[in-house]
């Protein structure tokens, strides 16, 4: 895969995802495939990759149980078995044992879950555990890398010779000790080690009345290290020993190291392996720290990202406490190419580079944050122009620079192309820069290349509204505020709200207008329709929210209702059943008891056998008629209750209310209301159609 210019991963911010990863990864093999990782256009390669890691996501995510896979680095040791004469140590050895355990646990458990882990267990394909190896190992070493002294005959032999030795030294030594200590020549450490070789801690003063060697003196002088004559030769005796098992010992690790150049292939195989196992649960862990999920794939170039984040403004964002809009969208064979405008600071350029990254991340194998059915193509190059690339070395301004990458996006773009530019045509005088950026524009959609811009530039907004290959984006800002929402809204191109934010800010209203002057009105008007256009849209957004909510709420009780109508169904149909079984019985009987009628020695039976079932009968249908009389009963008196609470209720309430002249009132004894004329004191004047009387106004009620 290609991408132009060499920097395009960093513009990206991609190696700030590579760090994520790595800080998730213990062994150096797992941190070197992290820095080793680069998009790639292999399209089985992608899957693969995507595959692996959604298993290994599953399985952390659910805390289901994977061998442990710590091992230790072995490169320098596996290097070491290349070269001739080389001996390892049983340190290093024990490393080779450490990768080959782990491997072997590792490829077992998944020779016993591939149908479950298919991809994982592609990872260790063709893998053996390599009992033998192992076994080597143990024959000679301990687990803390000694050598055993059953490794040979020679060696038990040695550390016989030197455990005999030092045993003969150490009983000449603490007699020494006991007898210098009685006549007060010693330190009161009494012994120190010089030379491998245990020596007496010896005043100054006294270091001559000892017979023996003096092997040197304390920082200060006032100590001397002395070796007691008689322990010369004793001592001497010990070192032998101890050259005769450390020469013994070198043959063994050398005849070691030698046997394992056979193993070498295999321990490096392993390392590899479960080197990728640990960089692959990484890429999991991380891909649950972000949310990301894998894409569907999609062979057709289709570019369709939706509740996508950028992951390094994702994680910034939450250790600051902030949320995170999201971005979608949506480019296809039709419409490949999308233009994003908007105001200074509202998101532009994030929407760009969470583009960019998420479809570097993607091409390397690795989860995105966004939602699951988002879609996402394979390019073969991906081209990028994003910041300031002068160069004084090669005399190069920032508009030329552009241009230069310009030159190399149009010579080599083609329908296997993705491409990002930031700012589009900014650099140079703005009717001429747009000009070639329109132009430049124009050729890149003619090459069938997938790209995302983002510009100022009305000439720009103008060509994607009017090409058949291109669209509008825009950063929603709110008009009320003039601040902006981070949020790209398909299908329109946006206004700079240059005026409108000077105005905010509180800019000289004389040199507002003074600037508006200097433009041509239809770039002014144009500026404006795009804020009113802005305005309608989001408004008509609003309403079709509410719109499909409440379709959504009727879709609901449809659904609810058709559900009810089912459980209807379902208990009338059982309610049929049992009907229909009830007469099948029914009638199973009395053609039984036609059966015994014809024997007449029966027929006093099946009279009574009828009676006791009729009666019974009687008495159930009784029980049924008494059960539902209490049970309207029950229910009358429980609607009267509630009603007189409800009468008392608004009793009260419309006792409650104070009498005005005017008012219609109620008066006890009285159905039609009367009209209050007059009120005096605690007696009102009432006209009952033609009757007029004085009633206590402690007698009336509010009519309502």
């Amino acid at each position: 895969m290609k991408y132009y210019p060499e920097n395009t991963l960093q513009r990206f911010e991609f190696p700030k995802v590579l760090a994520q990863v790595e800080k998730r990864c213990n062994s150096e093999r797992a941190k070197r495939y992290v820095e080793e990782l680069r998009p790639t256009d292999e399209v089985d390669s992608i899957v693969r990759f995507l595959e692996e890691t959604t298993e290994a996501k599953s399985i952390a995510e659910n805390g289901l149980y994977f061998p442990e896979i710590a091992f230790p680095n072995i490169s320098r040791e596996l290097g070491m078995l290349g070269i001739d004469n080389a001996v390892l140590d049983g340190q290093q050895v024990i490393k080779f044992r450490k990768v080959a355990e782990v491997a072997a646990t590792v490829i077992r458990f998944l020779g016993e879950k591939k149908e479950l882990y298919p991809r994982l267990r592609g990872i260790v394909e063709g893998l053996y555990a390599s009992k033998d190896l192992i076994a080597l190992i143990d024959e000679i070493l301990e687990p803390n890398g000694f050598v055993k002294t059953s490794a040979s005959k020679e060696l038990g032999k040695a550390r016989k010779a030197l455990a005999e030795a030092k045993q003969k030294a150490n009983k000449a030594f603490e007699a020494a000790v006991r007898k210098y200590k009685k006549l007060g020549w010693l330190r009161d450490y009494e012994e120190s080690v010089y030379n491998d070789r245990r020596v007496l801690a010896v005043t100054a003063e006294n270091k001559r009345k000892i017979e023996g060697t003096l092997h040197g003196h304390s920082e200060s002088g006032n100590t001397s290290f002395v070796e007691p004559g008689n322990l010369v030769n004793l001592n001497n005796d010990v070192a032998e020993s101890r050259q005769w098992e450390q020469r013994e010992e070198y043959r063994i690790l050398r005849e070691l190291t030698q046997n394992l150049k056979s193993y070498k292939a295999i321990l490096e195989s392993y390392e590899n392996a479960l080197g990728f196992l640990e960089f692959t649960f990484a890429k999991a862990r991380y891909a649950m720290h972000i949310d990301a999920v894998k894409p569907i794939l999609s062979r057709e170039k289709d570019l369709e990202l939706m509740k996508a984040y950028h992951p390094v403004l994702l994680e910034q964002n939450r250790s600051e406490g902030k949320s995170t809009i999201p971005m979608n969208l949506s480019l296809d064979h039709e419409k490949r190419i999308l233009v994003i405008s908007g105001p200074n600071a509202g998101g532009k350029s994030v929407s760009l580079k969470t583009f960019g990254l998420l479809q570097i991340m993607f091409q390397c194998g690795m989860l995105i944050p966004a939602e699951g059915h988002s879609r996402m193509g394979v390019f073969r190059q991906i081209f990028v122009d994003i910041g300031d690339d002068q160069s004084i070395a090669y005399e190069l301004s920032t508009y030329s620079s552009r241009l230069v990458k310009m030159k190399h996006f149009l010579f080599h773009a083609n329908k296997n192309t993705l491409f990002f530019i930031d700012e589009f045509g900014t650099g140079s005088d703005p009717e001429l820069g747009g000009a070639i950026a329109e132009t430049i524009l124009e050729e890149l959609g003619k090459s069938k290349a997938f790209g995302v811009i983002t510009t100022h530039y009305a000439n720009l907004k103008i060509l994607a509204e009017n090409s058949s290959m291109m669209l509008n984006g825009c950063m929603l800002f709110d008009e009320e505020t003039l601040l902006p929402k981070y949020k790209l809204d398909i299908g329109q191109a946006g206004s700079s709200y240059t005026f409108e934010v000077a105005q905010k800010i509180g800019l000289d209203p004389d040199v507002i207008e003074g600037a508006k002057a200097k433009l041509d009105d239809k770039k002014v008007n144009l500026d404006k329709l795009l804020i009113t256009l802005q305005t309608k849209k989001n408004q008509l957004n609003k309403e079709t929210h509410i719109l499909q909510t409440e379709k959504s709420r009727i879709r609901k009780e449809i659904e609810a209702s058709k559900r009810e109508a089912q459980i209807f169904r379902e208990k009338q149909e059982d309610l049929n059943f049992s009907e229909n079984k009830r007469l099948i019985q029914q009638g199973k009987k009395y053609e039984s008891l036609l059966n015994d009628w014809n024997d007449r020695n029966k027929r006093k039976e099946i009279v009574r056998r009828l009676t006791l079932t009729s009666e019974k009968e009687a008495a159930k249908k009784k029980e049924k008629d008494l059960t539902e009389q209490m049970r309207d009963k029950k229910e009358r008196i429980k609607k009267q209750k509630e009603n007189r609470r409800k009468n008392r209720q608004e009793s009260k309430e419309l006792a409650a209310k104070p009498i005005n002249i005017g008012d219609k009132v109620h008066m006890p004894g009285t159905k039609e209301p009367g009209v209050v004329e007059e009120i005096n004191k605690n007696k009102a004047t009432v006209v009952f159609g033609m009757i007029r009387t004085i009633v206590p106004i402690n007698k009336l009620r509010s009519a309502g």
